[in-house]
């Protein structure tokens, strides 16, 4: 039998070189927006002059709009020179080096309100540079004003091939060489292309190529309105998320669940910009998925992002006369009883700002770059939420003259306090959790329990009970969640099962978690269960861990965790590269004393010991390191 490390890695590339076979032979590969355009011409001119096709583009005369005629800048007090020689751009700083270098500018990032601007290190890192521009107000800012950089060795820049990877391109290959510390990224179309939203294309050219008169459908393509409200916001969730790539690989049409893991407000650190307002709706841009997925009109009427954006290859939303804030029409779809008395409904006046759907229902709450865009969840305004938490509401974003409190009593006077209880219970909860207050405990575990308050709310609601698993009130909720209808309690049961006390019961209904029908809760399963010391793990949940971490091979603390993952699992091989990999990337790694351990498993004592004998006094696995000295003394 092969060791257990080169079985994990020969089943991972067996089961790569398997689903290629298979979609070779299904003829089920990308063919790139050109291909679409030779039968679609009107569409793929249409989409070619909207947002989605410039996310990123070649840097050149017709697609850098910012001001390079301005020769310097200075901006958080540093000095940038900006040039344009033949039809190339370029910025000149100091930051990286300490001394000035010139860099050509390669691409360009965003096309509408904001454009940022990047270029390719003789390393193969895409770096937005700090100067961006501002479109709408004609003048340059630094990029860090609207996002905190990541740190790459001792400086705090952007970069793109590393953090922004997969949703500015298509189908595009991040192709990190851990060994040379290297990038040699790549992809098929600049933008959002035709395949991102229809899946492989090949199979669809070459049945049209083969018979180019159908009768009837040939249904060979994604379309997004042939499948159900879940399936289609999943296209577009596929990046208006914010979320954690579990599984590499999603095509339109899959489930979202199956790639991908969203990371909620109960996870979030205390932050001067957070992600998510303290009730756990969204507060930054990007994440429109998850507030139509916390919707009624998406939970109880199952409407999908292209039933607003009914021209999805352009989705401009100034474009769309639709979409205009004192148009009703779309709402009026399903709400016929108010689009026929509006002002019974509203309490205002028929054409005023009061009686504008979304101007009550989404309004501008969610923080953009430099800008304010709708709140997605389409709720009713709380301004008790607005007064105890600082959540916006839409009757004070208008009455600006008026406190929270006038705005309650307005709404209890015209449509009572019903409508409002549970996003004030939410609020309340998650506020009083996250200062961990026991106190939250009975408003989480109804929260948790209640079908009607939808998977975002229970979910976060599982992750603050996690916080109190030593209550004996919790583990039964999460054993409850482990087979719920929704996935992604499901997920976050799997992620946060708590242990204390209750280890062996946890095991076995993480164990049976193993078989879930859904990727990410099987591997979220497969984690907690190595937690909490079960080694002996199925070869297929470690065949997508494997690919997890290889799609992460560019990150020091994702190759960190995945080098104690595979030591835990017996796997003493793969975890000293893993955790090699992440000491090159970032010496000051905790890594050291389990590289000696996976070394020394390997029978390499030499380098065991040369690497533990290193780990300082003060380092928290000292004690460790000299007990494994001395186990290997004689070796």
């Amino acid at each position: 039998m092969l060791p257990c490390g080169v079985r994990v890695l020969t089943l991972l590339l067996l089961s790569i070189a398997c689903w290629a076979a298979i979609a070779s032979a299904a003829g089920v590969t990308y063919s790139g927006a050109a291909s679409c355009a030779k039968c679609h011409a009107d569409i793929q001119q249409h989409w070619a002059g909207a947002r989605h096709s410039k996310m990123v583009q070649p840097a050149n005369k017709s697609s850098v709009q910012g001001d390079f005629t301005r020769a310097a800048i200075t901006l958080r007090n540093d000095r940038y020179t900006l040039s344009a020689r033949n039809g190339v751009y370029y910025i000149t700083e100091s930051y990286l080096t300490g001394r000035p270098v010139e860099h050509r500018v390669d691409y360009t990032l965003g096309n509408r309100r904001i454009q940022h601007y990047l270029t390719t290190l003789p390393d193969g890192r895409i770096l937005v540079l700090p100067p961006s521009w501002d479109i709408l107000r004609k003048q340059w800012f630094h990029n860090f004003d609207i996002g905190d950089p990541d740190e790459s060795g001792q400086l705090e820049v952007q970069l793109w091939n590393k953090n922004c990877y997969s949703c500015h391109v298509s189908q595009e290959e991040k192709n990190f060489d851990p060994d040379k510390i290297e990038y040699k990224t790549a992809w098929l179309d600049f933008g959002v292309n035709c395949e991102r939203c229809h899946g492989p294309g090949s199979q669809h050219v070459a049945n049209h190529a083969a018979n180019p008169k159908p009768t009837a459908p040939l249904h060979d393509i994604v379309v997004q309105t042939r499948l159900d409200p879940a399936r289609d916001t999943m296209v577009c969730a596929q990046c208006h998320s914010f979320r954690d790539i579990f599984v590499p690989g999603f095509n339109a049409g899959d489930d979202y669940y199956d790639h991908f893991v969203p990371i909620l407000e109960f996870d979030q650190p205390v932050d001067k910009d957070p992600a998510y307002w303290p009730d756990g709706r969204t507060r930054r841009f990007s994440t429109d998925a998850f507030g139509l997925w916390q919707s009624q009109c998406f939970l109880k009427g199952g409407v999908t992002c292209v039933k607003c954006h009914v021209d999805a290859h352009d989705t401009s939303i100034e474009k769309s006369p639709q979409l205009r804030p004192s148009d009703a029409a779309i709402c009026a779809q399903c709400h016929t009883a108010v689009g026929k008395a509006v002002s019974a409904h509203t309490h205002h006046a028929v054409n005023s700002s009061g009686s504008s759907c979304v101007e009550c229902h989404m309004p501008r709450t969610v923080l953009s770059i430099k800008a304010q865009i709708r709140d997605h969840s389409i709720t009713v305004p709380v301004p008790e939420n607005t007064a105890n938490h600082q959540i916006p509401n839409a009757c004070n974003e208008c009455h600006k003259d008026r406190d929270a409190a006038w705005s309650a009593r307005q709404m209890d006077q015209w449509w009572g306090s019903a409508s409002r209880a549970k996003a004030i219970r939410r609020a309340d909860a998650f506020a009083a959790a996250r200062a961990n207050n026991t106190a939250a405990i009975p408003q989480l575990l109804a929260i948790a329990t209640d079908a009607e308050e939808g998977p975002f709310p229970r979910a976060n609601a599982l992750g603050y009970l996690s916080r109190f698993g030593s209550d004996p009130r919790v583990f039964p909720v999460f054993e409850w969640a482990l087979g719920d209808s929704q996935t992604l309690p499901r997920i976050i049961s799997a992620l946060r099962m708590p242990t204390a006390g209750t280890k062996q019961a946890a095991i076995a209904d993480l164990t049976k978690a193993l078989r879930d029908p859904i990727a990410t809760v099987r591997l979220s399963a497969a984690v907690s269960l190595v937690a909490a010391g079960v080694h002996d793990l199925p070869e297929e949940v470690r065949a997508l861990y494997a690919a997890r971490a290889q799609l992460n091979s560019d990150d020091a603390t994702q190759q960190f965790a995945a080098g104690r993952f595979f030591l835990l699992t017996g796997d003493p091989f793969h975890a000293s590269q893993y955790l090699a990999g992440s000491l090159k990337m970032d010496p000051e790694t905790p890594a050291q004393y389990f590289l000696a351990y996976a070394l020394a498993q390997l029978g390499k004592y030499s380098e065991a010991r040369a690497i533990a004998e290193k780990i300082s006094a003060s380092d928290k696995q000292y004690a460790n390191a000299q007990a494994l000295l001395k186990a290997i003394a004689n070796r």
